[in-house]
């Protein structure tokens, strides 16, 4: 497909402004934005967190958590969705510009990488799901495979009409998302008294990184979306009010009839309170609107390494793998390599707020020129000490605040402001170097 054409302001292709930024002319509202990313967090994966800290803590202990953990998000997506909403860029060209174009591939690989994971493990969970209910209902058990590849045609198809199309999804689904949430709480919630969590080693420190691990990375792309926000003021508080109010919101709810139960798995959290088929809508819907943000952002981010490819056969592409990857058995050895990934992926949102923020004070030039550094040691070198921050206190070496992600960022926004100044004095330290020979 050809280059989207600024003046066009109804239909276009799904070149999406990959690699330039949006015309003020085709922004939208925050609402539009918030809807898209409260549309993200109904995921499945969100639904079973909030079942099991509910189930493992105590409900009383486990709000205070999500609540903490949400408003931590709010803030971070807020700087995020600022960088987006000045420059206009994705975040995998934000990227380009702190990493340099050679830099940029390696970080844009692992982004792409880990939303290519989660959307084919969110597939794989969505289609045992609906799998054990249709054997429930109907006695019958069809192949997984079935379930895998029909949801991500819709996934794929959704996401093939850009952002235009997401957005359009949002505005129906997440509506009757929160609705069906909403209710399965409220007939829920008078057996929450008799509820008593279980014997467990999660404290509350770790509820609260669980609940900013479960959605850091969508901290990291917020770009994709807050670039098409009107303006500033739309972009900061569509990503907080999603964040650190719609989120904490959404949580409590999936959490609610999960502690009433003392189920953890969804399917028969719902089937106990005799709403399986709806269950079934709300995995469906769920899964669908969270993947196929996986599958746009993992797309701009591959378009920025595939530079000679149009962004719709990317998505293909990218729909494909994240399909094979559903269907394989080896993605249950995956997610530890994404919670890996999860270390990595965080300083890479730090270093473009840094260099947006402070290196270039909000200043971005229409393109990536031929000019710039092909990579940026320093910025390579912040990068590798953050990962290394994370990896540390994940494992339970040290730590700073006892979550990897928030640690790993922290240390890589030290590092970058820190060897930048150390590189300047460094220049100005270096003698001046003369055509002027000896006369000896």
């Amino acid at each position: 497909m050809s280059a989207i054409d600024p003046a066009s302001t109804d239909s276009r292709p799904i070149g999406d402004f990959a690699k330039r930024p949006v015309p003020e002319n085709l922004t939208y509202s925050g609402f539009h934005i918030a809807l898209i990313i409260v549309g993200g967090t109904i995921a499945i994966p969100v639904f079973i967190m909030g079942a099991q800290l509910s189930a493992s803590i105590g409900f009383s202990q486990a709000l205070p958590a999500f609540v903490l953990g949400c408003l931590i998000l709010g803030v971070l997506g807020a700087l995020t969705s600022y960088i987006g909403a000045t420059s206009r860029y994705s975040a995998y060209m934000l990227t380009q510009f702190a990493f340099g174009r050679d830099g940029a591939r390696i970080a844009n690989l692992i982004v792409a990488i880990s939303l290519i994971g989660w959307y084919g493990i969110n597939a794989n969970v969505f289609a045992i799901a609906t799998g054990s209910l249709i054997e429930e209902l109907y006695g019958v058990s069809p192949p997984i495979w079935i379930f895998v590849i029909l949801g991500s045609v819709l996934m794929v198809g959704v996401t093939l009409s850009g952002f235009k199309g997401i957005d359009k999804l949002a505005l129906i689904l997440v509506p009757f998302l929160i609705l069906f949430m909403s209710y399965a709480a409220v007939i829920s919630v008078g057996d929450l008294k008799g509820a008593s969590p279980q014997n467990s080693v999660i404290t509350f420190r770790d509820a609260v990184s669980a609940v900013i691990g479960s959605y850091i990375v969508g901290v990291v792309i917020q770009p994709d979306y807050s670039r098409f926000a009107r303006n500033l003021k739309h972009a900061m508080w569509a990503v907080f009010a999603a964040l650190g109010v719609c989120f904490p919101v959404v949580i409590i709810l999936a959490a609610i009839p999960a502690a009433a139960t003392g189920e953890q798995d969804i399917i028969a959290v719902m089937a106990a309170l005799g709403i399986g088929v709806p269950a079934f809508l709300l995995l469906l819907l769920g899964t669908w609107s969270s993947n196929v943000l996986s599958l746009y952002s993992s797309g701009l981010s591959i378009a920025t390494i595939l530079t000679r490819q149009t962004l719709a056969r990317i998505v293909f592409g990218v729909g494909v793998l994240g399909t094979a990857v559903g269907l394989l058995t080896v993605q249950a050895y995956f997610v530890d390599f994404l919670i890996l990934l999860g270390v990595a992926i965080p300083p890479i949102a730090a270093i473009y707020v840094v260099d947006g923020l402070y290196f270039r004070r909000g200043k971005y030039p229409a393109e990536l020129g031929d000019t710039d550094a092909p990579i940026k040691l320093n910025i390579m070198m912040a990068w590798a000490l953050g990962v290394s921050a994370g990896a540390i206190s994940h494992f339970g070496i040290a730590t700073i605040t006892t979550i990897a992600s928030i640690d790993s960022i922290l240390v890589t926004t030290a590092a970058c402001l820190l060897l930048d100044k150390l590189s300047v004095t460094r220049q100005a330290g270096t003698p001046i170097q003369t055509d002027n020979k000896s006369t000896d």
